[in-house]
């Protein structure tokens, strides 16, 4: 038991250690809280007297844990514990009769016992088992000596009377400890439960909701204030039935409904009106519901009413403004449509209906919004609804193109704003056609940039075009042609044959040269029988088989001149026409039907 060092452990304790019973037993050892605490008189005396009894210089309480002994009394021994692989009293353990080796040098067990062939010499040992009441043994009171000897039977008797003393201290104080635990506990919970009841206290006295409970027979045992206060009741409700305080008809009511709720342990939430103080009548949400004790039985009820007289109103407000909302535009000429959080139609009106195609409200319910937007649109107009519901600023007079159900397009201006409907938040929109308006200012647009006659852009348009073309052109390094085309003797053809033939040719043209072009090339009328051309990308040979191709196409048996020039670096357009029209002149003084390049 003493020694620091020792043989390995015996096959015996191996096999203690590794037992169920072992794991038990130092369950059992634990829950003495003995281990590891400060030395007490009592354990102390023992172990003297045992010493003294005895007749030997060394005595000790040892307690056998998984990895050591540890020693809560000792007499005449230094140490306060050595590893259990070299402790006398772990063999001590294996049987509940006292251990006695009056020659340790001739104890096979112990005779190499670094503690035997070493300092202190010990020759001697005797230990009584100390032994729970459930036959675990926890350790030994054990004596020693350093020379060899034996105990008489009265000494025998004595030891094992002092380790029955012994296991009754650690008892005593093993239960003194699950005393104080349990009073611990106790209070624990006894000040748990105070502060919890006090929670509850001050939620019942503080809140607005009637809170009560009645007895089998419906007398009140508990009854918040605000219940109190609904009821008007001086002195508070305890004890008193419905009959106290109620109408008879409507108390008879009551107590027919808490019987159901008690026979069919079943709850049951409706609706109650109690007369308030200003003289009006106040709605309440009730719930009603048994309360069962831990045996099963019926005591009684329980009740928690709300007063929803605010929400109510505010309910009925909400749906005569809908029912209001609803009747407006209902007759509205501007189509109308809702859309939930989910982006399904959950409204249409009449006027909607028929733009979007449909023959009746229900095929729009519940439509995904998405599909009555083109294909290409339906990114962006997701995004505006995302934007929109997450608090974004209304849309107003935008433009896009309904995907009707028959899956025409129309044109339509909407506006669209967050809205609640039916309570939940949505999206309102409202549109109109507005193809025939969009199409009338596309031909406005039209006849702002072409020329009436041929249909081709006009000088301002072509100028404005070919600007955009020149800036592009020079940004990737390329050049562009512009040429001047007059038709030849167009004033004797227009005297000869008319104007009407006259605008047929300038037409007939167009139509002509406008086949000879390229994809890209930009083709407009001057003005009288005077045409302008760019060709972007060319080179001037390349431009002149392009603008022969023109010349050799002239309709009516009509020839026509071309001037062309390429558009310089750092020059304007102004400039590279007004250079393409002397060419043009040239041209025409060398006998037309030509080309002609500056």
């Amino acid at each position: 038991m003493l020694p620091s060092k020792g043989p390995p452990e015996t096959r015996d304790d191996q096999l203690i250690r590794a037992s169920d019973s072992e794991s038990e037993r130092l369950a059992a050892l634990d829950s003495f809280g003995i281990l590891d605490t400060p030395p007490e008189k009592a354990f102390d005396d023992l172990t003297s007297l045992a010493a003294h009894v005895c007749g030997v210089p060394m005595s000790a309480v040892s307690l056998v844990d998984a990895e050591r002994q540890w020693f809560k009394a000792r007499h005449g021994v230094d140490a306060t514990e050595t590893s259990r692989e070299l402790s006398f009293c772990a063999h001590a353990l294996q049987s509940p009769e006292l251990l006695e080796i009056p020659d340790t040098t001739q104890d096979s067990r112990f005779a190499d016992h670094p503690m035997v062939i070493g300092d202190p010499l010990l020759r001697f040992y005797a230990g009584a088992p100390l032994i729970t009441a459930d036959g675990h043994a926890l350790g030994a009171l054990c004596v020693l000596d350093v020379k060899p000897g034996a105990l008489t039977t009265l000494q025998r008797q004595h030891l094992q009377i002092l380790a029955d003393q012994v296991m009754s201290n650690l008892e005593l104080r093993r239960q003194a400890r699950l005393f104080a635990a349990e009073v611990r506990a106790r209070l624990d919970a006894d000040s748990a439960y105070r502060r919890q009841q006090r929670m509850l206290d001050g939620v019942l006295r503080h809140t607005d909701v009637l809170i009560y409970a009645k007895d089998v027979d419906g007398h009140y045992v508990t009854a918040n204030p605000a219940v109190e206060r609904a009821t008007r009741i001086e002195g508070g409700l305890i004890g008193l039935t419905d009959h106290d305080f109620f109408d008879a008809a409507l108390a008879d009511d009551y107590r027919r409904n808490d019987r159901q709720i008690m026979a069919t342990r079943q709850s049951q939430v409706f609706s109650e009106y109690l007369d308030h103080a200003d003289g009006s009548v106040h709605t309440f949400r009730s719930t009603k519901f048994p309360l069962i004790d831990d045996g099963g039985a019926v005591f009684g009820i329980g009740g928690v009413s709300t007063d929803v007289t605010e929400l109510a109103r505010a309910r009925t407000a909400h749906a005569r403004a809908e029912a209001r909302w609803r009747a407006l535009v209902e007759q509205s000429p501007v189509a109308v449509i809702v859309v939930d959080v989910k982006g399904a139609v959950s409204y249409a009106n009449p006027e909607a209906i028929t733009l979007c195609g449909a023959r009746t409200a229900d095929q729009l319910d519940s439509l995904p919004a998405l599909e009555l937007v083109t294909g290409s649109l339906r990114t962006t107009a997701q995004a505006m609804l995302d934007e929109i519901l997450a608090g974004g600023p209304p849309l107003r007079a935008r433009r896009g193109v309904l995907r009707r159900l028959d899956d025409t397009e129309i044109i339509v201006e909407f506006s669209a704003t967050v809205a609640h409907h039916s309570g939940m938040q949505s999206v309102q929109i409202e549109m109109h056609d507005v193809s025939a308006v969009a199409a009338t200012e596309a031909a406005l647009k039209q006849s702002a940039s072409t020329d009436a006659l041929t249909g081709l852009l006009n000088r301002r348009a072509w100028d404005a075009r070919v600007e955009s073309l020149v800036a592009e052109t020079r940004n990737r390094g390329v050049s562009v042609t512009v040429a001047v085309i007059d038709l030849d003797n167009f004033k004797a053809y227009n005297d000869r044959k008319g104007h009407t033939a006259g605008d047929t040719l300038l037409r007939d043209f167009a139509t002509a040269a406008g086949a000879s072009l390229r994809r890209g090339d930009v083709f407009g009328r001057w003005g009288g029988e005077e045409f302008l051309v760019a060709l972007p990308d060319t080179t001037l040979g390349q431009a002149e088989i392009v603008l022969n191709r023109i010349r050799c196409g002239m309709p009516s048996s009509q020839t026509c001149s071309i001037g062309y020039t390429t558009v310089g670096h750092e020059e304007t357009l102004l400039e590279s026409v007004v250079r393409a029209d002397k060419a043009l002149y040239e041209a025409k003084m060398r006998g037309r039907n030509q080309l002609s390049r500056l």
